[in-house]
């Protein structure tokens, strides 16, 4: 991840890094998801009260945690990224 300095403190770049992933993430996760719902719906194989009511098997709950646990991983990767480098953080101007 190439280092992009916005403010003095390169804590709050993280953080804003942290943010923008999240938002990268939901966006997509909603396009795809209302993507979905429209072609079922259209075809007439999503009933929506079956969809809230389904319970996933163990296997599938861990793969939830594992992909919740890489999604985690990175959305916060910006937070880890100085204690990652070898050389010195960048000193904004």
């Amino acid at each position: 991840m190439p280092d992009l300095t916005f403010f003095r403190d390169p804590t709050v770049d993280r953080v804003l890094g942290v943010v923008m992933e999240l938002a990268a993430e939901v966006y997509v996760l909603r396009d795809r998801l209302h993507t979905m719902e429209r072609l079922l719906q259209a075809s007439g194989m999503l009933d929506l009260t079956e969809l809230e009511g389904y319970e996933p098997t163990e296997a599938e709950r861990a793969q939830r945690l594992a992909g919740r646990d890489a999604l985690i991983a990175r959305i916060l990767a910006p937070m880890h990224a100085e204690f990652e480098r070898s050389e010195p953080p960048f000193e904004p101007a």
